[in-house]
Parts: structure tokens; C-alpha cells; sequence
């Protein structure tokens, strides 16, 4: 991923919270993807707006059983359910796309 200035990735990632409120319609990679973008803002202090973001993603998610990574993943970037929660999570309302 190419750097990017903290509001470029919160624009990302509140494009893809409300994506996810609305009904994800993308595919299960774009949402790892944009997992990703949640995770590159971990590099960077929190802010209201990111803690805003974030409740809302928690509400229109549900737990997953596991990394939607995978464990392979999850352990070799030392990724815990708790500080990289997001990875734990899937929309409450997938697309037919999400499955494909």
C-alpha cells in the first residue's frame, strides 16, 4: 500500500464502514482489502472520528469464528483478535458478490 496522509485513509475506511452499514456489495477480497486500509490507520494515533468509525463498523458487524485472513496470516503478522479486531469481523449483510 502506498503512503497515504491519516484523512486520505480515514475517507477510505469511512467509505468502507458505510459500505458495510448499507449492505456490503463488494467481494470478500475488496473487504479484506479494505480491512487493510483499517489496519494501516492502526499506525497512527486515534482520533473521535476514527473511535466514530469504528463503533459504527462494530454495529453493522458481527464476530467472525476466526481471522477472515486466516490463522496462517494472523500468525505470521502477529496479528491478536483484540488489538487487530477488524480482522475479526464480517458484515451483517453481505452481497451475492461476497461469496464468490
Amino acid at each position: 500500500m502506498s503512503a497515504a496522509p491519516p484523512s486520505a485513509l480515514l475517507e477510505q475506511w469511512a467509505r468502507t464502514v458505510q459500505d458495510v452499514a448499507r449492505g456490503y456489495a463488494l467481494t470478500f477480497d475488496d473487504f479484506l482489502n479494505d480491512l487493510d486500509v483499517r489496519h494501516a490507520l492502526s499506525a497512527f494515533p486515534s482520533t473521535p472520528e476514527l473511535d466514530a468509525l469504528d463503533a459504527q463498523f462494530r454495529t453493522h458487524s458481527y464476530p467472525a469464528g476466526g481471522c477472515v485472513w486466516g490463522v496462517e496470516n494472523a500468525a505470521a503478522e502477529n496479528w491478536d483478535k483484540d488489538t487487530h479486531w477488524y480482522y475479526w469481523r464480517l458484515p451483517r449483510a453481505p452481497g451475492p458478490a461476497f461469496g464468490e
